[in-house]
């Protein structure tokens, strides 16, 4: 059973709009990079049903300005090639 106590220390607060670039992983294969003011709702979009995005982790790189992020995105999307990203 797992232990609330260390889980609830290990967890990292929600604090505003998680501005940045989001890396969906399935297990250890990057499969899909984006961007957005939000990225925790810009993921949960990814969990529709109608998604072809399999993935079962994520993480992303905090960017608050809008033209870095869009940057940032498209440097990484051309230099790793994600299989669900069309370049």
């Amino acid at each position: 059973m797992a232990n609330i106590k260390e889980l609830n220390q290990a967890s990292i607060a929600l604090v505003g709009a998680c501005s940045g670039v989001y890396f969906l992983f399935d297990d250890d294969e990057l499969v899909y990079i984006g961007q957005g003011w939000n990225c925790l709702l810009r993921v949960a979009e990814h969990t529709r049903k109608d998604s072809n995005k399999v993935f079962n982790k994520w993480n992303f790189i905090r960017i608050e300005d809008e033209e870095e992020r869009k940057d940032r995105e498209r440097e990484l999307r051309a230099q790793l090639k994600p299989r669900f990203n069309k370049i």
